[in-house]
């Protein structure tokens, strides 16, 4: 059975407004600078969850990709033409889910209040 490691990122862009999010455009923009930095044949990557609202994106990949994706995702530069960053908020080796995390910092704001 092969094991995957999850990545949590969130897509910051300067004119967030000019773009379509949509996960294929996410997906091949990531696997485009995979191609690009390391000349690897397209792999797995499987979107596990979306949210355009949040510009954020949950997926999966083979443990044996790990560290060229978080470099590769780390180097982006462009989406769809307009500067942006792609920040990785997290990478686990469980699932993860965005809307548990939002739940967890809320919790720990109202906790300190």
């Amino acid at each position: 059975m092969e094991n995957y490691y999850y990545f949590d990122i969130k897509l910051k862009l300067r004119d967030p407004t000019a773009v379509a999010l949509t996960p294929s455009l996410f997906r091949s923009c990531v696997l485009d600078a995979l191609d690009s930095f390391f000349c690897e044949e397209k792999p797995t990557l499987e979107i596990v969850k979306f949210c355009a609202q949040q510009h954020r994106v949950i997926f999966r990949v083979p443990e044996q990709l790990h560290d060229m994706t978080r470099i590769s995702i780390e180097l982006i530069g462009h989406y769809q033409q307009i500067p942006c960053h792609f920040e990785i908020l997290e990478t686990s080796k469980s699932s993860l889910d965005f809307e548990k995390s939002i739940e967890k910092t809320f919790a720990g704001v109202s906790d300190e209040l």
